[in-house]
């Protein structure tokens, strides 16, 4: 099926498309001639086909209002159909900022988020934080949470997530299940199982959330690599997580990498490599023991206060770093 030129809304209103800003293995996203705000997601044939629920969501989706007007989300807001008046799509808002996965990157971080340091890694946390805490309190569950699929705008520190019709929607008895998700950031309970069919939950995305979390505090590194102890994804399912007391020694087989990353790691506060600690061991086969929104809020805020006392400035930002190392070491 090729791209219509213009799109149209319930009204059979028409719009212009303008340029391509994305493309996907569902669908592609375009800009709209004359408008800054908002953006239109095209679903492409085969995913209307093998998705055949997927309108039906999307209505759902764009009746929950508070949703709607979250700051934090690329949230379905009209439908949108082509010319021959079948559904394609939906209209969303505009979002701008670069993704997590350039800011979880030695080099990349420096070029989209210049002059950022530790203090502002955390902001952002915490923002990425009330996101989530707004979704679950809606009994909407992300299930692919991943460093692409969550944006940061650099002058704002704000969060905005996007992929948002790939969530988990709870409404009026039905619930629309994530059908996607990467094995390295999903909860051991979930691997094995067809994603269709399986029922997300808060502690699923507090355990992607800790591993998102983790990636950004430690410029990329995931949770589960280590040194000749297997893949992340054999590491996770077998909870083996090489930081903390009783760790193997840097350098030797099943350690730390080799690198900065011990000397990260050991400047975090002590409560945010505890609640590491916690969800990386026993949360791995344990749901429960994975600390909450609220666990992590406090932590990151009595840590992002801690880099504030120990710049003796209350608030003001420390001079952009010289090169990755001197942020990496701070």
């Amino acid at each position: 099926m090729s791209q219509p030129i213009s799109v149209y809304d319930t009204h059979g209103k028409p719009r212009k498309l303008g340029h391509e800003l994305g493309r996907g293995g569902q669908g592609v996203v375009f800009s709209l001639e004359a408008s800054n705000d908002f953006v239109v997601k095209l679903f492409s044939a085969r995913t209307l086909r093998e998705r055949r629920y997927l309108k039906d969501k999307i209505d759902v989706q764009i009746s929950m209002e508070t949703l709607q007007r979250a700051r934090h989300l690329a949230w379905p807001q009209i439908p949108i159909f082509d010319d021959n008046g079948q559904w394609r799509g939906y209209a969303m808002k505009m979002i701008r900022g670069a993704t997590l996965s350039r800011l979880a990157h030695p080099k990349l971080y420096e070029k989209y988020f210049p002059g950022f340091n530790r203090i502002d890694i955390v902001t952002i946390l915490l923002d990425l934080l009330l996101a989530i805490d707004t979704l679950h309190r809606n009994k909407v569950y992300v299930g692919d949470l991943n460093l692409d699929n969550v944006i940061c705008d650099p002058t704002s520190r704000s969060v905005y997530m996007i992929d948002t019709d790939s969530y988990q929607i709870e409404a009026n008895g039905r619930v629309f299940q994530c059908p996607v998700g990467r094995p390295e950031m999903t909860p051991v309970e979930h691997h094995g199982k067809d994603l269709q069919d399986v029922r997300r939950t808060a502690e699923s995305d507090l355990f992607s959330l800790a591993v998102l979390m983790f990636q950004c505090l430690m410029i990329g590194r995931h949770p589960f690599d280590n040194i000749g102890g297997g893949s992340p994804i054999e590491n996770l399912r077998n909870a083996f997580f090489p930081y903390g007391k009783g760790s193997p020694r840097p350098g030797s087989p099943g350690a730390i990498p080799l690198g900065s990353w011990y000397t990260i790691w050991s400047h975090l506060t002590y409560r945010v490599k505890q609640l590491f600690i916690q969800v990386f061991r026993d949360g791995v086969r344990d749901p429960s023991k994975r600390p909450s929104i609220r666990d992590w809020g406090d932590a990151l805020n009595k840590y992002q206060h801690a880099m504030e006392v120990g710049f003796n400035e209350s608030r003001i930002r420390p001079a952009k770093p010289k090169n990755v190392s001197d942020l990496r070491w701070m």
